[in-house]
């Protein structure tokens, strides 16, 4: 029986572009457009493109 590879996966923080602090984690497999987050430390609202 043939054992099936699985991509290696590997975790990112995905950062307030306004202040630079870590916000979301995400993995390398991740597809996301359209989502907003509000940064927890500079209150401004973003959209994360992955």
């Amino acid at each position: 029986m043939k054992k099936i590879q699985k991509p290696p996966l590997v975790r990112m923080w995905y950062q307030c572009p306004y202040c630079g602090k870590a916000a979301v984690i995400y993995d390398n497999t991740a597809r996301c457009s359209g989502v907003y987050v509000k940064c927890k430390a500079c209150r401004q609202e973003f959209e994360i493109k992955i």
